[in-house]
């Protein structure tokens, strides 16, 4: 096999396994860090901290479990140190956080 069907071939199974990614379920760290900004926009964060979009960037997802009625409970670890648990669930134009 010549060394453009071994690159053809190794481009398609990376497609596939990007496209199996995105049916696996569970919000991605960007869409989580999405969400969590337009919820705080909501809220009006930014006239209590200017930073939120910053502070919001640098969690991470500890842990995301499904959870009933196709949303997900995802455990943040926050850059102060705590962590927090919010439901996300599928809306129009990606996930968003639900109330508990």
């Amino acid at each position: 096999m010549d060394a453009s069907m071994v690159c053809a071939r190794a481009a398609f199974l990376a497609s596939i396994a990007a496209a199996l990614a995105g049916c696996s379920g569970a919000p991605s760290e960007t869409q989580v860090h999405d969400a969590m900004v337009k919820r705080a926009q909501q809220a009006g964060a930014g006239m209590v901290a200017p930073d939120f979009k910053e502070q919001i960037a640098k969690s991470k997802i500890e842990n995301c479990s499904k959870a009933e009625a196709g949303s997900y409970l995802c455990e943040l670890s926050m850059p102060a140190g705590n962590r927090s648990t919010f439901r996300f669930v599928k809306a129009d134009g990606g996930w968003a956080v639900a109330d508990h």
